[in-house]
């Protein structure tokens, strides 16, 4: 298990209604609430256009670099299930370097270390859409408390990404 960071506010990223955003969505579906970046950014995929693509990265988000690459991003918004000792379900934007390189969800990389890949690899800035997990254990399903805020965390990301509608 990663850190727990510190409750430090970090603002959304200032995106321009003209930017393109590639939104990917990581965590593992056989984890519990490693799974909320995926199931937050499935909502969020009836907004694709030619200015927003929404990914599922999964458990191994490194691997859609590729498709990342070819959209040709503005910006890529990380959405991962990260300890910050918050109440479960919280959200927050997180600078990659209060993670460390310890990874918290089941994935092998970590939110940071794939967020230096990416800015070195490609000509876009990274930001990253933390929510608070409560429990990450092997065949567990999400919890009550995450379930029940998959709807306003989507609408929280989707009103910050509204700079690209």
């Amino acid at each position: 298990m990663g850190r727990i960071l510190d409750k430090r506010v970090t603002t959304p990223p200032q995106i321009d209604a003209a930017d393109r955003v590639a939104l990917v969505g990581m965590g593992s579906e056989l984890r519990g609430d490693d799974a909320v970046g995926l199931e937050v950014v499935r909502r969020l995929s009836g907004l694709e256009d030619d200015r927003l693509r929404v990914i599922e990265g999964g458990v191994a988000p490194e691997n859609q670099t590729g498709v990342i690459r070819r959209f040709d991003p503005d910006w890529i918004v990380l959405v991962d299930a990260i300890a910050f000792d918050g109440e479960p379900g919280d959200s927050k934007w997180i600078e990659s370097d209060d993670l460390g390189g310890e990874s918290f969800s089941s994935h092998k990389s970590t939110p940071a270390m794939l967020e230096t890949f990416l800015t070195r690899e490609m000509d876009a800035a990274v930001a990253l859409f933390g929510i608070e997990p409560a429990r990450i254990e092997f065949g567990t399903e999400l919890s009550p408390a995450v379930e029940q805020r998959l709807d306003d965390l989507a609408a929280e990301l989707s009103d910050a990404l509204e700079r690209t509608r």
